[in-house]
C-alpha cells in the first residue's frame, strides 16, 4: 500500500487554520491505514472526482514537499494511490467528506485479489502498467462482467468521451498474446480466453466477497447474475452473450437461463426466436394470494 503518499496529501491539502492534528490509524484486523485530515475539500475538488482533479490549497507547502522530495509533483499523489494500490491487488482508495468538514482517506489491504496484480503486472506496452486508468478498467472488470463507456465514466471520475479514451488504451493492451480487452455490443469485457487462463490458477486465492466476482466458478448462478447483471443497462441478452462474459459453454447458458424464466425477479424469454432469441426481465406480477 502507499502509505507514505495518504499521510502527505493529509498533510498537504488540510485546512492548516484549524488546530487539530492529522491523524493516522491503522488497522490490523484488515490491514487498513485511514488518514483524516482537517477541512474539507476545495477548488472544485469532491469525493466523484478527486481522481481527475487538481488543485492545491496551499500551493507553497506543495512545492516544499516536492523541493524535498517528497513528492514527485503537484496533482499525482491520488492517482498513485490509486495504481499502487490496484497493481498491488487491493482495492482502491476510499476517499470520503465527513462532518467537521475533514476529509477521510482509507487504503484497504485485505481482501486481496491476486488475479488483478497478474494481470496488471504482464501487460504490454510496459508504459501501461503505469496508467492509472487502465489499471481502474481493469479493477471494475475483475468485479462486474462488463462496462460501457458511462459505467466506465463513472469509475474513472470523468466524462464519457474520455472515458472512451482510456478503453481505447486498454483496448490496446497485451497480455501474453492475447488482447486485454474485448468489445460486446456497446460494451467491453475482459477477452474471454484471457480471463479464463488468467484466473483458473487463482480461484483459491480469490477472497468470498458480496461483489459480483462473476470469474469466481462457472455456474447456473453465474450465468443468471451476470444476464440479471447486463440487463441492468439493456433492453435484452442473449446466452451467446453471456456466454462470452463468463466463459461458459452456451448450451449450459441457455439451459441456466431458461431455468430462469418465469421466477419472480428471474427472466422472461423475448418475442425472437432461433439466432434472434433472447432473454428480457421478468416484469410480470405474481397476484397477492389474499386478494
Amino acid at each position: 500500500m502507499d502509505e507514505g503518499v495518504a499521510v502527505l496529501n493529509g498533510i498537504t491539502h488540510r485546512d492548516w487554520l484549524q488546530p487539530e492534528p492529522t491523524s493516522v490509524r491503522w488497522v490490523d484486523a484488515d490491514s487498513s491505514l485511514e488518514v483524516l485530515s482537517r477541512g474539507g475539500f476545495t477548488g472544485g475538488v469532491r469525493p466523484d472526482n478527486v481522481l481527475t482533479t487538481r488543485y492545491s490549497r496551499y500551493p507553497a507547502l506543495a512545492d516544499l514537499f516536492r523541493a524535498l522530495r517528497l513528492v514527485d509533483r503537484q496533482g499525482v499523489g491520488v492517482p498513485r494511490m490509486y495504481q499502487t494500490m490496484i497493481a498491488e491487488g487491493h482495492r482502491i482508495p476510499l476517499i470520503e467528506l465527513l462532518p467537521g468538514p475533514r476529509v477521510r482517506t482509507t487504503l484497504t489491504g485485505e481482501p486481496l485479489l491476486p488475479v488483478l496484480a497478474g494481470l496488471l503486472a504482464g501487460i504490454e506496452p510496459a508504459v501501461r502498467r503505469r496508467d492509472v486508468r487502465v489499471a481502474v478498467l481493469v479493477d471494475a472488470l475483475l468485479r462486474h462482467p462488463y462496462v460501457t463507456p458511462a459505467t466506465a465514466a463513472r469509475a474513472l471520475q470523468t466524462s464519457p468521451a474520455r472515458a472512451e479514451l482510456a478503453l481505447d488504451a486498454a483496448a490496446s493492451c497485451m497480455v501474453g498474446r492475447r488482447p486485454l480487452t474485448a468489445r460486446l455490443g456497446d460494451a467491453w469485457i475482459l477477452d474471454p480466453q484471457l480471463a479464463s487462463t488468467a484466473v483458473s490458477g487463482a480461484l483459491g486465492e480469490i477472497p468470498r466477497s458480496g461483489e459480483l466476482l462473476w470469474f469466481r466458478r462457472r455456474s447456473a448462478g453465474t450465468a443468471r447474475a451476470v444476464a440479471t447483471a447486463w440487463l441492468a443497462e439493456h433492453a435484452k441478452v442473449t446466452s451467446g452473450e453471456v456466454a462470452r462474459m463468463t466463459g461458459m459453454a452456451q448450451p449450459n447458458v441457455s439451459t441456466a437461463l431458461s431455468a430462469a424464466v418465469g421466477q419472480s425477479g428471474g427472466l422472461a424469454r423475448g418475442e425472437g426466436k432461433g439466432r434472434n432469441a433472447h432473454f428480457v426481465p421478468n416484469t410480470s406480477v405474481t397476484p397477492d394470494a389474499s386478494s
